[in-house]
């Protein structure tokens, strides 16, 4: 019996270097807020994210994802770029890979 290719999944060091990257666009987040333009780096965070999720063929916007999304938006909103919410998400997303993965879901 021939078996299918498996799907790509996240390691461990790969969710590590992806929090690093979403924690770097935080600061970068952070120190442009305080120019006034700190909302210019939520768009190239999301589109790297996006691609690189893609990449591990997981959806990183999804309608089941809407909630983490939402909450991550939340943080933005209401503390200006000031909490790290681009690291909060991916953390999020991609913990919720790696567990689904290891439960065999």
């Amino acid at each position: 019996m021939e078996q299918a290719p498996s799907q790509p999944h996240l390691k461990t060091p790969i969710i590590a270097l992806m929090v690093a990257v979403a924690f770097f666009y935080d600061l970068l987040q952070i120190l442009f807020s305080y120019i006034g333009l700190g909302w210019l780096i939520i768009p190239v965070a999301y589109g790297t994210f996006i691609l690189w999720f893609r990449t591990y063929k997981k959806n990183f916007l999804s309608l089941k994802r809407a909630p983490t999304l939402a909450g991550g938006a939340i943080l933005e909103l209401f503390s200006a770029g000031i909490i790290p919410s681009i690291t909060y998400t991916v953390l999020r997303v991609a913990l919720d890979s790696k567990i689904k993965k290891i439960a065999g879901i």
